[in-house]
């Protein structure tokens, strides 16, 4: 028992009492000729990208003959909330900068984690500190830097590209056309993993709702092919209050849409009235 609770201690975090990213890593670390994608559905705050980037981190700097995943390949839809920020200049590096603050944050807070779970144990410090300092890898970088083995990519780049021997995290996939997640489940190559993570119920784009959107559609097509898992996290890692909080939000917003569907389908009324009177 005490062997299958340590899969799930990744840098120095327990992941295995929290049910829905137990089952999320458990997903991440299934043969990948078996499963090559997963799904990860879950609110605001239910640690997704946090539970699936250390997966990914500790199958890539592992041992052993999991250690055929090379790279952590980040893909995000460059989308912003409200505003857009318009036309970035530089490369697709600098383009891509201020939309990764989330997945830096997550890889630093990992990192940490690591650093303080080394330092617990004399024993361990005085054994491995020295190999811990000296893998470049393994240290937090500065926060406008991620290491080598996580490369960040746009969706819009992916066209005609394959990728082998890494492992693909898709994070907000929320905001995404079915076009879009088309072509990225047709880029798996060999001994690869791809990790699609979405929250139906925060889309900031138009045209897509939490009841109808490309995420969920596209675990609907592929499901039937037994290729591709499914998890949903409901339990919030962040304060106890922020689950209700995003609820509340949701309900408002769906008032707000049966209100105005109600307000359209009277005026579509008045106006078919309106018209079939004037035929008269």
């Amino acid at each position: 028992m005490a062997q299958a609770s340590s899969s799930y201690q990744l840098f120095g975090i327990d992941f295995g009492s929290n049910p829905g990213q137990r089952e999320l890593i458990r997903q991440i670390n299934e043969d990948c000729n078996r499963k090559p994608v997963v799904f990860c559905k879950g609110s605001a705050g239910t640690g997704k990208t946090f539970a699936a980037l250390a997966a990914a981190l500790a199958l890539v700097r592992g041992k052993g003959a999991k250690r055929k995943y090379k790279t952590v390949y980040y893909v995000r839809e460059p989308v912003e909330i409200g505003h857009r920020l318009g036309y970035l200049k530089g490369t697709e590096e600098d383009k891509l900068a201020p939309y990764l603050g989330p997945l830096l944050d997550n890889y630093n807070h990992l990192m940490a984690k690591a650093r303080a779970e080394m330092s617990v144990s004399e024993v361990r410090a005085s054994k491995r500190k020295k190999s811990f300092d000296e893998d470049e890898d393994m240290m937090p970088k500065a926060y406008q830097h991620l290491p080598n083995d996580i490369i960040p990519l746009a969706p819009e780049f992916m066209r005609g590209r394959s990728f082998e021997n890494c492992i693909i995290i898709v994070d907000e996939a929320q905001n995404m056309t079915i076009d879009e997640l088309q072509t990225l489940v047709t880029r798996i190559g060999e001994f690869t993993k791809m990790v699609i993570i979405g929250s139906p119920n925060q889309i900031d784009i138009p045209g897509q709702t939490e009841e109808n959107n490309a995420f969920d559609e596209s675990y609907k097509i592929l499901e039937p092919t037994g290729l591709v898992g499914f998890v949903e996290l409901v339990a919030p890692m962040r304060s106890s209050f922020v689950a209700d909080f995003d609820m509340r939000f949701v309900e408002y917003k769906k008032q707000l849409a049966k209100e105005k569907a109600k307000r359209d389908a009277a005026r579509k009324e008045m106006l078919e009235a309106r018209f079939l009177g004037q035929g008269q």
